[in-house]
């Protein structure tokens, strides 16, 4: 009697050039959550979307390549997030502390911080030179609102740009080195001090832009 065995190869469907790539990015991501840059391998991500090894290279190149284009999608997300958030009436300590709260879901949370480290210590595969060009976008957003506070009209634009290079800088440290610099300081069985930092920042960043106001913590840009 004949014994009929499984094909052990992936279900293949028809898919649009957009569709491939983009199912393919959403493999590599979560495999890249799970666990990390290193445990991305071309032949797992082809076969959980179902496509073959030589259709991620066609339209990706290599695994570097494939990395890359994970974090730019992320971060250009991002971006667009935040650049559309200053198109709020008002931003204050809450609207701050949401969009603070928003990077760090995706640099800690969803690991892309780790990521964008091994891209930046991997000298064969750079971060996209878009992706460093991300924070002067949010800054440029940033400033146009916070020129729409007659209090704030003569703020030149590089004191903008460093506040927004601060709340990149603080976010990305605290998504890689977070936990051991609260456990250096004494925090380590505090689950909320992290919450609490960037609730913190948010109100340092309120009282900078907007100092002269007489209501702190109600509008920042």
């Amino acid at each position: 009697m004949a014994v009929t065995r499984a094909s052990s190869k992936p279900h293949r469907r028809r898919r649009t050039a957009e569709q491939a790539r983009r199912e393919i990015l959403d493999a590599a991501e979560l495999q890249l959550q799970k666990a990390g840059p290193d445990s991305i391998r071309l032949q797992d991500v082809a076969r959980a979307v179902g496509v073959s090894h030589p259709t991620v290279l066609h339209h990706f190149g290599s695994r570097d390549e494939l990395v890359r284009a994970v974090v730019q999608r992320a971060f250009e997300t991002l971006q667009s997030e935040l650049v559309g958030a200053f198109h709020m009436t008002e931003i204050g300590e809450k609207e701050t502390l949401t969009m603070l709260d928003r990077i760090f879901h995706v640099l800690g949370d969803r690991g892309f911080a780790r990521v964008f480290a091994w891209l930046i210590l991997t000298a064969e595969a750079p971060p996209p030179s878009t992706t460093m060009a991300q924070i002067r976008l949010v800054a440029e957003a940033a400033h146009a609102h916070r020129r729409r506070r007659p209090n704030a009209k003569s703020a030149p634009f590089e004191d903008t740009l460093f506040v927004t290079m601060l709340g990149a800088v603080a976010m990305l440290g605290d998504a890689l080195a977070g936990e051991v610099v609260r456990m250096s300081a004494g925090l380590a069985d505090d689950p909320g001090a992290s919450q609490r930092f960037r609730r913190w920042l948010a109100k340092l960043i309120v009282e900078h832009v907007d100092p002269p106001s007489g209501k702190r913590g109600k509008r920042a840009y």
